[in-house]
C-alpha cells in the first residue's frame, strides 16, 4: 500500500501568537492593521448592502416601484470596500499568508500568489454569497406584491434579522480583535460560545429579534409571510428559525464547508487536524487539546496518521482500499473492471472484540446479543440509533461520531437526509447534517468520456470483523453520484499537481503550457468548493488514481454540476454482505425485455435451451433469465450457437445451428480475464473498440490512442477489437479471501434503475459484483 504525505494547516492560534507578540510595545504593524481592517471592511459592506436590498424589496412589496437595486449604488460599495482594502493591507503576499489568507478563500491564480486584490474579491464573493442565502429566510421567494398590511411585518422581520447579523458580527470581532491585539486570551475559533462577554452581547441581540418580531407581527402574518425556512407560523417559531439558521452561517465552532462569515473574515484555516484545536467533525482531538483522551491523541505522524485527531484509546480500524479492485456493474457491460482510489476508504469503529479477535464494527447496541443499530437508509430523517436498541432491550445504541451514516453532527443519534446539510431535525444551534465519503472521488471513463463519481455512504457501516485474521462482512451502503467532469484528463479535482493559472494537471513545470504555470505540487485542492485549501493523500482520504492523479476526500467536485445521466439522489448501491466469504447471484427474475421474458435452463447439458418446466433441463434447473427486478435482459450480448457444429458462432435461429440451439445473450465464463473469478465475455459479440491500455477510451485507430489526440494514453498505444464483457447466464460468483492486514472482499448485489440515460448505458436495474482488495489498520 502506498502511503503518502499529509499536509498540516497553517496553525491557526499560531497567527494569533505571531501578530500579538509583535506588539508587545503596542505598536501596530502593517500585518496586525491588515488584520483588523478586512473584519471591519467586509462587516461594513454588508450591513450596508443587506440595507440596500431590504430598501428595494420593501419598496416593490409596497406598490413595485423597485425591482434591483440601484447600480450605481452597489457600485460604490464595491469601490469603497476595495479602497479599504488596499489602503490597509498593501502587503506584499507572504505577509498575507502570514496573517493566515487566503484562508478558506479562493485564489484564481495561485501563480501569483494572493494578492491584495484577490482579498477584496474573496470579501465581496462570500459577503454576497450570505446575503444571497439570507435574504430568502427574511423574504419568502414565493412572496407576490403589494403586502398591504403585512408590509409593517415583513419590513420588521428582515430589519431585525439584519440587526442581528451586524450585531453578532461585531460582538465576535470584538472578541477576536482583544485576541489579536494580546488584550485578552482564550480560543478566537470559540469567542462565540466560550467568551462570556461575547456570549452574553449575543443573547442579547438574539433577545432584541425576538421581541421587535414579536411587536409588530401576528401568527397569521407569520404564516402569510411564511418567515424563515421551513415556514413558521408564529412569531417565537420565526425568530428561533432565523436565530438558528443565521448563527450558522455567521460564526460556529466547525470549521466546516462552506465557511462561516467570520472564517473568511479572520482568514480561519480549514479546520483541518494539525491546528490544535477540535473545530472539524472529523476530529476528537487535536494536540493540546485533548480533554477526550489525555495524552492519547493520534498526530499527523505516521502511522498515527491514519488516526490523526482521533482517540487511540477507542477501537477502531481504517479499511484502505488498493486500487487494484474490479467493480462490474449493470447488464451491458459497458460499466465494467471499475477502479478505485488507492488508499482511499472509510473508518469503523470496532465493539465487543473477544480473546480470538472477533469484534462487532459500526454502531451496535451495548446489551447482547449487541444487534446492529444502523439507521436505513429509508428510515424517515430524525430517527435515532437509540430506539432501535430500546425496541429490541439492547440497552441504547453505541455510536461514535466517527459512524459513516448520515446523522447530525452534535446529535450523532439522529439519522439526518444525506443530500441536506440543512435538515431542520438538526435543531440546535450550530448544528447540521454531517456526511461521510465513501473514499474519494472516482474519476471513471466509459466510451471515451470521463466523469467524476462521488459515493457518500448513506448507512452506518456494520457487521462483524476478525482483526486476528481478517474474516468477516459488513454491510457497506452508499450513493453515487455522478458528476460533470472538470476536463477530460482531469474529471475530478486532484491534490496536487495542477498547472496554478489554467489548473490543468501536471507532474512538473514543464507540462504546463506557456504562462500557465509553474505547476503546484503542494498538497492543495485544484478545483471545486475547497480550491486551494489542503488536502490530505494518506489512507483512507485520499491517493493515486489511474489516468487522473491523486484525489481526495478534502477536495470534493462541485456536486450542483451533477450529470444528468445520473439523479441528483445517486445511484443505491447496496453491496450486503461485502465480506471474505463467497456469494452468488443466480438468474431467477423475468426480464423485462421481449423475447427475454421466457425461461430457459440453468445448468446441465442444454444450459440456455428454452423451458418450461426442469424436466426438460437434464441435470439443471428451469428459471428466469434476469438477476435483478427492472432488469431489460440478462446482459448485452448478440445471440450465439450452443453445441453442435456452429458452436460459439453468431447465430438468428436455430436453423443457424446443426446439432445445437441458438442462445440469445449468449455469456460464458472468460479464461484470459483473471482480475477476478468467473468474470464473463459475450461469445459472438459485440466487439468495442478500445485503447490497449487507457482501456475505457473508445477509438477507430490507433491516433485516437495517443496524445495529443488522448491526453491521458500513453505513447504507443493501439486500438484494439476488444469483446463485450458480461455477466455469465448461470450465475454471478464472486470470492473474497481472509488475511491480516491485506485481504480481498467480495459481494454481488443489485443496483436498482436510476435516470433514463444511464439506465440505458450501463444498465440498470441490474446486477453488480466486486472484488476489492483491502488493507486493515488497527488501534489501539
Amino acid at each position: 500500500m502506498t502511503i503518502g504525505p499529509i499536509r498540516t494547516s497553517f496553525l491557526v492560534a499560531g497567527i494569533f501568537v505571531i501578530l500579538c507578540a509583535a506588539t508587545s510595545a503596542h505598536a501596530i504593524t502593517p500585518a496586525q492593521k491588515c488584520a483588523l481592517a478586512v473584519p471591519k471592511a467586509a462587516q461594513k459592506y454588508l450591513a450596508a448592502k443587506i440595507k440596500l436590498e431590504q430598501k428595494c424589496r420593501n419598496a416593490g412589496f409596497k406598490d413595485g416601484s423597485c425591482t434591483t437595486p440601484d447600480a450605481g449604488a452597489v457600485a460604490k460599495l464595491d469601490a469603497k470596500l476595495d479602497s479599504a482594502i488596499t489602503k490597509s493591507c498593501s502587503l506584499i503576499p507572504f505577509l498575507l499568508r502570514q496573517i493566515g489568507f487566503p484562508g478558506p478563500c479562493s485564489d484564481a491564480n495561485p501563480g501569483d500568489d494572493f494578492t491584495t486584490a484577490d482579498l477584496s474579491a474573496c470579501m465581496k464573493a462570500s459577503h454576497d454569497a450570505f446575503l444571497t442565502n439570507l435574504l430568502p429566510l427574511q423574504y419568502d421567494a414565493t412572496l407576490m406584491g403589494p403586502l398591504g398590511d403585512n408590509l409593517k411585518c415583513q419590513a420588521e422581520v428582515a430589519k431585525q434579522s439584519a440587526g442581528m447579523v451586524n450585531c453578532v458580527l461585531k460582538s465576535v470581532g470584538k472578541c477576536r480583535d482583544a485576541i489579536l491585539k494580546g488584550k485578552s486570551g482564550g480560543v478566537p475559533d470559540l469567542c462565540a460560545t466560550q467568551d462570556t462577554k461575547t456570549m452574553a452581547a449575543i443573547a442579547k441581540c438574539e433577545a432584541k429579534l425576538t421581541a421587535g418580531i414579536a411587536k409588530k407581527c401576528t401568527a397569521q402574518q407569520i404564516t402569510d409571510l411564511k418567515v424563515c425556512t421551513p415556514d413558521q407560523t408564529d412569531a417565537a417559531s420565526a425568530a428561533t428559525c432565523l436565530i438558528t439558521a443565521q448563527d450558522v452561517m455567521i460564526d460556529t465552532p466547525s470549521i466546516d464547508v462552506p465557511a462561516d462569515l467570520i472564517d473568511y473574515e479572520y482568514a480561519t484555516r480549514g479546520g483541518l487536524c494539525g491546528d490544535l484545536i477540535v473545530n472539524h467533525p472529523n476530529e476528537e482531538c487535536d494536540g493540546p487539546d485533548d480533554s477526550a483522551c489525555p495524552g492519547l491523541c493520534g498526530t499527523a505522524a505516521i502511522p498515527d496518521g491514519f488516526f490523526a485527531c482521533l482517540c487511540k484509546d477507542k477501537p477502531r480500524m481504517v479499511v484502505a482500499n488498493d486500487a487494484d479492485a474490479d467493480t462490474d456493474n449493470g447488464w451491458t457491460g459497458q460499466s465494467s473492471d471499475g477502479d478505485v482510489v488507492q488508499d482511499s476508504g472509510y473508518i469503523v469503529d470496532l465493539y465487543d472484540c473477544d480473546m480470538s479477535g472477533l469484534c462487532n464494527a459500526g454502531p451496535h447496541c451495548s446489551l447482547p446479543p449487541h444487534s446492529a443499530c444502523n439507521v436505513l437508509s429509508t428510515a424517515p430523517s430524525g430517527t435515532t440509533s437509540d430506539s432501535i436498541c430500546a425496541g429490541l432491550g439492547q440497552g441504547v445504541c453505541r455510536k461514535e461520531r466517527t459512524a459513516t451514516g448520515p446523522r447530525c453532527h452534535l446529535q450523532p443519534q439522529k439519522k439526518c437526509a444525506f443530500d441536506n446539510p440543512g435538515d431542520p431535525v438538526c435543531n440546535l444551534p450550530g448544528d447540521f447534517c454531517e456526511t461521510r465519503l465513501l473514499g474519494a472521488p472516482v474519476g471513471q471513463g466509459a466510451g471515451g468520456i470521463s466523469v467524476c463519481n462521488v459515493s457518500t455512504l448513506s448507512e452506518d457501516v456494520v457487521g462483524t470483523v476478525n482483526i486476528t485474521t481478517g474474516e468477516g462482512a459488513l454491510k457497506v451502503r452508499q450513493r453515487a453520484v455522478v458528476v460533470n467532469p472538470i476536463t477530460q484528463d482531469k474529471p475530478c479535482p486532484v491534490c496536487g499537481g495542477f498547472c496554478a493559472v489554467d489548473r490543468g494537471r501536471c507532474t512538473n513545470d514543464g507540462e504546463c503550457g506557456l504562462g500557465m504555470g509553474p505547476c503546484v505540487t503542494d498538497l492543495l485542492c485544484s478545483d471545486g468548493p475547497n480550491q486551494n485549501r489542503p488536502c490530505r493523500t494518506t489512507a483512507p482520504f485520499g491517493g493515486e488514481l489511474p489516468y487522473f492523479g491523486v484525489t481526495s476526500m478534502d477536495c470534493p467536485p462541485d456536486t450542483s454540476d451533477v450529470n444528468l445521466i445520473s439523479s441528483a439522489q445517486g445511484l443505491d448501491v447496496n453491496t450486503n454482505p461485502r465480506g471474505t466469504d463467497s456469494y452468488s447471484l443466480s438468474p431467477g427474475v423475468a426480464c423485462l425485455q421481449p423475447g427475454f421474458t421466457n425461461k430457459t435452463c440453468v445448468g446441465g447439458t442444454s444450459e440456455g435451451r428454452p423451458c418450461t418446466v426442469a424436466s426438460e433441463c437434464p441435470g439443471g434447473a428451469c428459471s428466469h433469465q434476469c438477476f435483478c427486478a427492472s432488469q431489460q435482459r440478462p446482459n448485452g450480448c448478440f445471440a450465439a450457437c450452443v453445441g453442435g457444429s456452429n458452436d460459439a458462432a453468431l447465430c438468428v435461429e436455430d436453423a443457424d445451428c446443426p446439432g445445437g440451439f441458438c442462445h440469445p445473450a449468449d455469456c460464458r465464463e472468460d479464461p484470459l480475464d483473471m482480475d477476478s473469478d468467473q468474470e464473463g465475455v459475450c461469445t459472438s459479440g459485440p466487439i468495442d473498440k478500445l485503447c490497449s491500455i487507457t482501456k475505457f477510451k473508445a477509438c477507430l485507430n490507433d491516433a485516437a490512442c495517443q496524445p495529443p489526440a488522448c491526453a491521458y494514453c500513453e505513447v504507443g498505444e493501439t486500438c484494439e477489437n476488444v469483446p463485450r464483457q458480461c455477466f455469465v447466464n448461470s450465475g454471478i460468483t464472486r470470492t473474497g479471501a481472509p488475511g491480516f492486514p491485506t485481504r480481498t472482499v467480495a459481494s454481488v448485489y443489485c443496483v436498482p434503475p436510476n435516470t433514463t440515460g444511464i439506465n440505458l448505458s450501463a444498465g440498470f436495474g441490474g446486477p453488480g459484483a466486486l472484488i476489492q482488495h483491502e488493507t486493515l489498520l488497527v488501534v489501539p
